[in-house]
């Protein structure tokens, strides 16, 4: 197989960033994503660049859930505390 050029992956990459998208959003596994648009014939990378490239667009949708859990209020300000007894009375568990 036929090494790319530097670069050229990215660039294929970025030619069918929607349709990765859409193959991950119905479900596929980013392998069953990569085998059916190199099966198609729109990619030529391997797997590992195809894989390297994806990780910056996981770890946006990531930093973004992120940000979303920092938001929330800690459970205290709603009025419950929890509390963790190390040595629970066993006649209290049911």
């Amino acid at each position: 197989m036929e090494r790319l050029k530097k670069g050229f992956a990215r660039i294929e990459f970025f030619a069918v960033r929607q349709e990765i998208e859409k193959l991950l959003a119905a479900g596929y596994s980013i392998k069953l994503a990569y085998e059916d648009l190199k099966q198609k014939g729109k990619i030529t990378m391997s797997y590992q660049a195809f894989y390297r490239n994806l990780k910056p667009v996981k770890k946006s949708v990531s930093t973004e859930e992120a940000v979303n859990l920092k938001s929330r209020k800690p459970s205290s300000e709603y009025g419950v505390t929890l509390h963790h007894d190390k040595k629970p009375n066993t006649d209290d568990i049911i």
